[in-house]
């Protein structure tokens, strides 16, 4: 089979530092045709530096024709070009959040299920050899489980893009930059289904928690899967300094009667990033380490901790060391060529939007 034609919505970190570079290094599998975004200074740096074309908007990468695109734009647009890209009968990859509300993600199924294409969300964390590991180890394990911790220390980008051929526009039309501001105050407002949302609550929603643990949740939720678990009631929220710069959450697991507590804390100024995902039995602890996620070649730490008496062993495992970010690709494209089933559905993305949203509501004042 040929490669499928692929075209890029959006030229932002995410797209200039793993999709872009990825997909052409998929040659078998990928053709991008074209790369879209509003500014003139992206578009130039992207047609030279890989001599591809670069347009202004979905609508010309379209025009394109491609067999499928990825979607790579602000928050608040991934919805509506979804549905769009889906109505042209293309397949689709998405980044996460699929969009704030879930009403958003219920037009998307029913778009997807009209045009019998293939939609996968990007949480390239479910394709981490580690993290696949541990499933494995979590559906053979026999004992009760205490709790599931996530703490998150994240000092964005900056530290981890620094050495990439990366650029940041400054052209940005301020009219598309006013409505998308705009776009995301109705999105999120129509989310949280509250008329007026403290801004703290407004912020952590959109901030921490659609941009950061909307992965953990999902990498939770994956585990507990195949732990025969489930994420129950949502017991607590709140965010701190404002809602950007950190935020918790707290949730019983059912049907063992545990809780999962979840913690992201910002620090800006630190070139430091850590995740860690752990999942306490009463006679194991089971830790993920992840790397900050824009770091190549770094892989995820596994560890096993059992004891005998006195005696601790850890067990530090390394099943591969596959890229997540490629391994996603990879699987979207067995998805649309091969009929695989997709990872990363619209309906799990769903799910994780209608619990943060639960969430973020127990973290309303009053």
């Amino acid at each position: 089979m040929p490669a499928l034609k692929v075209g890029i919505i959006g030229g932002g970190l995410i797209a200039q530092v793993e999709h872009l570079p990825n997909l052409l290094a998929l040659p078998q599998l990928f053709t991008v045709v074209g790369i879209a975004d509003p500014s003139a200074k992206v578009r130039a740096h992207l047609a030279e530096r890989y001599g591809i074309a670069a347009v202004a908007t979905a609508e010309e990468i379209f025009d394109l024709g491609p067999d499928a695109v990825v979607v790579a734009t602000p928050d608040s647009y991934h919805a509506d070009i979804v549905v769009a890209a889906l109505a042209r009968g293309l397949h689709v990859f998405t980044e996460k959040p699929l969009c704030y509300d879930v009403a958003d993600a219920r037009r998307v199924l029913a778009a997807r299920d009209a045009a019998g294409q293939v939609v996968q969300v990007g949480y390239m964390k479910r394709f981490d050899p580690a993290y696949l590991a541990l499933r494995d180890l979590l559906a053979r394990h026999e004992g009760a489980l205490r709790a599931v911790t996530v703490d998150v220390v994240d000092s964005d980008a900056w530290a981890y893009v620094a050495h990439r051929d990366l650029i940041v526009p400054d052209d940005v039309p301020e009219a598309l930059i006013a409505e998308s501001q705009a776009r995301k105050q109705a999105q999120v407002t129509a989310a949280l289904g509250l008329p007026d949302p403290d801004p703290a609550v407004f912020r952590g929603f959109s901030g921490p928690f659609c941009s950061s643990l909307v992965h953990d949740l999902n990498l939770v939720q994956g585990l507990l899967e195949a732990a025969k678990v489930h994420v129950g009631s949502p017991l607590a929220a709140a965010f701190i300094a404002g809602g950007r710069d950190g935020g918790t959450l707290t949730a019983r697991l059912d049907p063992v009667g545990a809780v999962a507590t979840m913690t992201w804390v910002a620090a800006p100024k630190v070139a430091y990033y850590s995740e860690r995902i752990r999942l306490v039995y009463e006679n194991a602890v089971y830790e993920l380490e992840f790397p900050s996620p824009y770091l190549n070649h770094h892989p995820t730490r596994l560890v096993e901790r059992r004891s005998q008496g006195h005696h601790l062993e850890e067990i530090h495992h390394r099943p591969s060391y596959a890229e997540p970010f490629v391994e996603e690709l990879k699987s979207w494209h067995a998805a649309i060529t091969a009929g695989t089933p997709v990872v990363n559905t619209v309906e799990q993305a769903a799910l994780d939007l209608d619990l943060l949203a639960r969430f973020a509501r127990l973290a309303q004042p009053g």
